[in-house]
């Protein structure tokens, strides 16, 4: 069902990062197996969830339709996913004239309810979101070890970001650069959609851990995403320097002790780094879970620097 084959897709290519069963084809649907490894691993035991929103958006870009802006809302359930489960992935689009549009979801066997469903739609290219900096002055975050975004010591080749938060005079904001460092480029490789585009499932999995990290900031509190929302607005070319920006957009529940916590982030080209362009932007929800707050207590790196994270003074 895709016209579209892009064979250096780091996802779905010649040498895919997931591995695929086509369980069911028609001319507008599609139901593939695919199996969580240890290489998709977040938090410790369970995918990162941009592996599967990236696979929304891999499929999108497949079917060709519709074209950028695009508007992608992404919403988990179901009993949730760990690694070595296995999930049917299916994408359907629309048909009979209807306005272009792709949905997505990822199953876990046995589940009724997915676990993650996507809808992407055409987006209005005018966002209103500004696209300012923050200052230089940061502090950088703990990280994991086999995070497929963050983990700096994986033996299959992640994206090994370190994010740095910065204060500000009533809340904080969270950063993450690509290619300030040169290797970032050679990091790219790894990571392709097409010929010299940046694939975007590397964008909305940073995207994704940047933002959750500017809400944590609030809360002291790790989670899960629950809900999240994503404009793409052009393709990244893979030597574009980028920066991603996030901060906290308030909490739900008692706020002694919230439920939830809210966040919002954008993705600026540096191609010129007096006028930052805008070339994402986006919001989500996560759920607080007390296991992943105990879990990043243990397990972040280094492990003499990651106590600060959960004080409220202004370090």
């Amino acid at each position: 069902m895709f016209p579209k084959h892009y064979s250096k897709s780091f996802l779905t290519g010649d040498d895919p990062f997931f591995t695929f069963k086509t369980q069911e084809e028609t001319s507008n649907t599609i139901h593939q197996e695919i199996v969580f490894e240890p290489k998709h691993e977040g938090f410790i035991g369970i995918p990162h969830g941009g592996l599967p929103m990236g696979l929304c958006i891999d499929a999108w870009r497949r079917v060709g339709a519709p074209d950028y802006p695009v508007h992608v809302r992404f919403k988990f359930g179901g009993s949730g996913i760990l690694i070595g489960d296995t999930a049917i992935f299916s994408v359907e689009t629309s048909a009979n004239g209807k306005a272009p549009q792709v949905n997505a979801k990822v199953t876990k066997v046995g589940d009724k309810t997915p676990y993650l469903r996507a809808e992407i739609v055409s987006a209005a290219e005018t966002n209103g979101i500004i696209a300012a900096k923050p200052s230089d002055d940061f502090r950088k975050l703990p990280y994991y070890r086999n995070c497929f975004v963050c983990g700096h010591h994986r033996k299959i080749t992640g994206l090994q970001r370190r994010f740095r938060v910065h204060r500000t005079d009533d809340s904080w904001i969270v950063t993450a650069p690509w290619g300030d460092d040169a290797d970032d480029f050679d990091r790219a490789a790894f990571f392709l959609l097409d010929e010299q585009e940046l694939h975007p499932a590397a964008l909305i999995s940073i995207f994704d851990e940047n933002t959750a990290w500017a809400g944590f900031m609030v809360t002291r509190s790790a989670g899960l995403s629950v809900k999240v929302e994503f404009t793409l607005l052009r393709p990244v070319h893979a030597q574009e320097k980028l920066l991603f920006v996030s901060e906290p957009a308030g909490i739900r529940g008692n706020p002694r002790s919230p439920r939830f916590f809210l966040a919002s982030g954008k993705i600026l080209s540096l191609r010129d780094p007096q006028n930052p362009e805008v070339v994402a932007y986006g919001k989500g929800e996560w759920i607080i879970l007390e296991q992943y707050t105990d879990q990043i207590k243990t397990s972040l790196l280094p492990h003499d620097d990651w106590a600060w994270i959960f004080s409220k003074d202004d370090e």
